[in-house]
């Protein structure tokens, strides 16, 4: 975890060096390059992944069966539960708007890393595994796509939404914790999500191309939530 975490600490500090030069915005982010390779296979580590997703298995209720297959969609309203309010996206346009867009651009930055290591989904490794929804063949396991979607619009809600904080990110975990409960990642594949996630939002917040489209979601949701223009200091 310690090494997880030095890690995002030295990719956001590169991002955020190439936002001051004034070049974020024409820089893809390649996350073959800054993610770690997925464990490999018949190591100790696939083992222990396999076996966590075994044991979520074993221990899922049919409430946590039906809240994960509920956050298989991808979508920020995902999060209204930890808002404290019931967000609907046709009352939020400009919200929906913009995360479309970025689940957009989340997706093709998986896409390109999962095409990259090609690591199998857990059912794939193991008859055991049962999960909750058939997945598309060509979609590989790592990293976890809606874990990434998941961090990246926690770390925009974040800081659109300073004062619930707390409540976004641990919905995100939730959310990404999900992707085991289905059947349909393991933790490694959530926690690259994590780590893209987190790049990929700090990268958002500094790209001039995603200030304006960004300022009217956050003008709307803290207007929805009736929160002051501006956090309190």
């Amino acid at each position: 975890m310690k090494r997880a975490l030095m890690l995002v600490v030295l990719l956001l500090a590169g991002q955020n060096v190439l936002a001051a030069d004034g070049n974020a915005a024409a820089l893809p982010v390649e996350l073959t390059r800054l993610l770690p390779p997925p464990p490999a296979t018949g190591s100790a580590e696939a083992r222990q992944d396999l076996d966590v997703v075994l044991a979520t298995q074993h221990a899922r209720t049919a409430a946590e069966a039906a809240a994960a297959k509920a956050d298989a969609e991808r979508s920020v309203f995902r999060f209204a539960d930890a808002l404290g309010v019931n967000l609907q996206a046709e009352r939020l346009p400009s919200t929906a708007a913009f995360f479309k867009r970025v689940a957009t651009l989340d997706k093709a930055e998986v896409k390109q890393a999962k095409n990259y290591w090609r690591h199998p989904r857990p059912a794939a490794v193991s008859a055991q595994v049962q999960p909750l929804a058939a997945e598309k063949p060509d979609d590989w396991s790592y990293p976890s796509g809606h874990a990434t979607f998941g961090y990246t619009a926690a770390v925009l809600l974040a800081n659109m939404l300073p004062e619930k904080r707390t409540a976004i990110f641990a919905r995100a975990d939730l959310y990404a914790r999900h992707r085991i409960v289905m059947g349909a990642h393991f933790p490694s594949d959530v926690e690259a999500g994590r780590l893209a996630g987190t790049v990929l939002g700090e990268r958002l917040l500094d790209d001039p191309s995603w200030q304006a489209d960004y300022a009217a979601a956050r003008t709307e949701l803290r207007k929805a939530l009736a929160l002051p223009d501006e956090p309190a200091m």
